[in-house]
Order: C-alpha cells, then sequence, then structure tokens
C-alpha cells in the first residue's frame, strides 16, 4: 500500500492557519504594551492628582501658620514637606517623592513638589522613569488674631478640654490645641477658628473644628523667665494669711517670698510692676486680688488658687520687658493654676503657663471683664459651668500685646486661597 500523501489543499490551509497563529501572537505583543501604556497613563493621572492635593493642602496650612506663629517665630519649611509628605501616604514606596515648601515675602506660601516612579523597559521610555511635577501657591485672605494656644504636643495628649456645660467664647479667634482638643458632655466652644494639630472631637464647635492643622510654636519659647535674683536672697516670710477688710495688704514689687492666703473681706493689691512670687498665692472667702500694669510670676511649684467667691482684676504690664504679660509661670513650675471663682472679671494681658495646667472650674463667666486676653498653657481645661471669655479690643488697651500672639500674630483664618 502506497502512503498517502496531504492534498495540495492541505497543505494550503495548513500553512494559512499557522501564519494566522504567527499574525496573532504578534497583535497581542503590541496590544499588550497599548493596555499597560494605558493602565499607567490613567495611574499617573491619578498620582498626578495626589501630588497636587498634597501639595495644595501643605501650601494652604503654610499660608495660615506663616502669619499665625507671627514675624519672630515662624512655622518651619520642614515641618510643611513632612506634612506634606505625609499626605501621599503608600505612593512615597512606589516612588522617590520629595515636596520644597518656601515662604513669600508678600504672604504667599508655595510648595512645589516632585515624584519619579519606573517606567517601561528599565526606565528608557520616559528616560529616567515617569515624573510628576506639581506647584502650589496658596495666601491668606482674612486675618484672625490668636488668642489661646494649649500646647501639650505629647503623642495622644489633650491639649484643651471641656466638660459638662463649660466652654469658650472668642468669637473673633483662633482657638489652637497643638494636640488633641476635646469637648464632652454639653461643653461647647465658639472661636473664630477652633482647631487641633491632633483631633478635634466633640459636637459642640461652632463652626466646626478643623482637625489635623500644623504644629503652632510656642511664640515665647526663646524668653527666659526667671525672678532678677534667686528667691533665696530675701527672707523666708512663712505664711500669711489676710482675713479681715481691715487688714487688707498692699505689696510693693519685688520677690515675695510669703505664702499668702487671702480670705474673708480682705483685699490684696499689687502696685504696679513685677511681683515674683516664691511661694502660692491663695484666695479663699470673699478675698481679693487686685493690680493694675503688673506682672505676677511663680516660681518652682508655685500657683495661683482662686476659691469659688473670692474674685480677682488684673491688668498686665504696660511696659518694660513684660509688656503685654499679666501671669506667667517659670519652665519648672509644673504647678496647676486654678480659677474656680467666676468673679475673675479681669485679666487683661498674656497669661503664659509653659509647663502648667490652667483649670477653670468657675460656675459663670470668666475674664468677661477684660478688653482683651491670651492664654498659652501647656494644657487649658474647663468644667462646670465656666465659660472662658475671650475679647479682643486691642485698639482701646493701654497694655501692649506681645509679638507672637493676638493681632501682633497676624492671623491668618478662612478663607484661604489658591493662587495657583
Amino acid at each position: 500500500m502506497f502512503p498517502r500523501f496531504p492534498s495540495r489543499a492541505s497543505i494550503k490551509s495548513r500553512a494559512q492557519s499557522g501564519n494566522l497563529t504567527i499574525m496573532a501572537g504578534l497583535a497581542i505583543v503590541p496590544l499588550a504594551m497599548i493596555i499597560a501604556m494605558t493602565s499607567e497613563l490613567v495611574s499617573l493621572s491619578s498620582e498626578k492628582a495626589l501630588m497636587q492635593s498634597a501639595a495644595d493642602a501643605a501650601a494652604l496650612s503654610g499660608a495660615q501658620n506663616l502669619t499665625l506663629v507671627g514675624a519672630s517665630a515662624r512655622q518651619s519649611t520642614e515641618d510643611v514637606e513632612r506634612f506634606a509628605m505625609a499626605q501621599v501616604g503608600e505612593f512615597a514606596n512606589r516612588a522617590t517623592v520629595s515636596f520644597n515648601a518656601s515662604q513669600g515675602n508678600d504672604g504667599s506660601y508655595t510648595v512645589d513638589g516632585l515624584a519619579v516612579r519606573p517606567s517601561f523597559f528599565g526606565d528608557l521610555v520616559p528616560p529616567g522613569g515617569f515624573r510628576i511635577e506639581v506647584t502650589s501657591i496658596a495666601e491668606s485672605m482674612q486675618v484672625q488674631p490668636l488668642c489661646i494656644i494649649g500646647d501639650d504636643a505629647s503623642s495622644g495628649g489633650k491639649a484643651i478640654t471641656a466638660a459638662n456645660n463649660s466652654g469658650i467664647l472668642a468669637r473673633n479667634c483662633l482657638v489652637h490645641a497643638n494636640s488633641n482638643f476635646e469637648l464632652t458632655q454639653n461643653a461647647t466652644v465658639e472661636a473664630g477658628t477652633p482647631r487641633a494639630t491632633g483631633i478635634a472631637s466633640g459636637s459642640g464647635f461652632t463652626p466646626a473644628a478643623n482637625s489635623g492643622a500644623l504644629k503652632v510654636n510656642d511664640p515665647f519659647k526663646a524668653r527666659a523667665i526667671a525672678p532678677p535674683a534667686d528667691c533665696t536672697s530675701v527672707a523666708d516670710g512663712g505664711k500669711k494669711t489676710i482675713a479681715t477688710g481691715a487688714e487688707s495688704v498692699t505689696l510693693k514689687p519685688g520677690i515675695h517670698r510669703t505664702e499668702y492666703n487671702v480670705t474673708g473681706q480682705a483685699t490684696l493689691t499689687l502696685d504696679p510692676g513685677e511681683h515674683y512670687f516664691c511661694k502660692g498665692l491663695k484666695l479663699r472667702g470673699q478675698g481679693r486680688l487686685e493690680g493694675d500694669d503688673v506682672l505676677l510670676m511663680f516660681t518652682g511649684g508655685n500657683a495661683l488658687d482662686a476659691s469659688v467667691s473670692s474674685s480677682v482684676s488684673l491688668s498686665g504690664r504696660q511696659s518694660g520687658q513684660w509688656a503685654g504679660f499679666v501671669i506667667v509661670a517659670t519652665r519648672g513650675n509644673y504647678a496647676n493654676f486654678s480659677i474656680a471663682s467666676s468673679r475673675v472679671d479681669k485679666l487683661l494681658g498674656t497669661v503664659y503657663l509653659p509647663m502648667t495646667k490652667l483649670l477653670v472650674s468657675a460656675t459663670g463667666d470668666v475674664a468677661e471683664g477684660s478688653q482683651w486676653s491670651v492664654i498659652v498653657a501647656r494644657n487649658i481645661h474647663l468644667t462646670n459651668t465656666a465659660r472662658l471669655v475671650i475679647n479682643t479690643d486691642y485698639e482701646g488697651s493701654p497694655v501692649p500685646v506681645p509679638i507672637g500672639v493676638g493681632n501682633q500674630a497676624g492671623g491668618a483664618g478662612t478663607p484661604l486661597r489658591l493662587r495657583e
């Protein structure tokens, strides 16, 4: 039997089938490349939007803080750059990402961003990899005073807290927490801008508080705080109780190494000048503390403690190195300052407690009679029905505002805008 050879038609059919297979295989390569390139272009568009969003957020925060912390203590550009990096998240693991922030003389803030990630054929198409470049320029449109800083920047800390029916009334002011800002129960805060670098929690904010803000540096961090001489340079006066109106006492400026307990209906009057308390100052009963053009500086573990029925009326220094300040604690002072009285009608000036807590537990308004007030403390805690009232009548005040706070901080509230 002779072998059967394929027919000419069969050979031709197989050849055509093989050619189609080869052609289909060849067609798959560019099709796959087109699909891959399309997918990459979609990813690039999304990544550029992410980079632009990060630059916008950082520029807006930088523009706000540029004026908020004052000319002598501006927010560092490194902080703004870190803030931008935090916004891109895990994209920084897939690309080389960098941001460069700069401050403009006109009050603007610029953030430039660059991301480079691998491209096709070992970064040959395009050469060096895909480049994503973005720029954002922001500027503030409105000035707002900086009135309260809670400076506890510890992880998970609560710089400002308010509980029960307490609150803060600071309609024209920025109220800022350098960690968390917490309202519980029926506590309220009404401010120009309430905000926190951590989390602002609670339903009592008007307007709604901002979380995740940049840190506001302590505007007085570089200031030395100490009496002109050591407390041991004066005689130890022990404890002195001032109990009746007839026993009211007037103190000359200087170093006081006596623990004063003002009670009954007595009054302790401070003459104009700088008063350095090396021991505590307590107000009990209907005891009263008053003084104009004064600074009260508390050293060591000493503090002011004003009980429920006592009263306080103080205005800060009008000139000298402590102009604009009314109450100050030294940096080694961790004692709590307590205001339980609603008869603290005037705290005109800046209260600066860099390492201490201000406890306000009154049953009414506090500091409402002050033309203006500023509070910078490590922690601020309000409870009961206390309401801390912050006014901003700077122009009519004999007490000047220190550089870095109030209207001397410049202030940048809403709205901000992106110039480009």
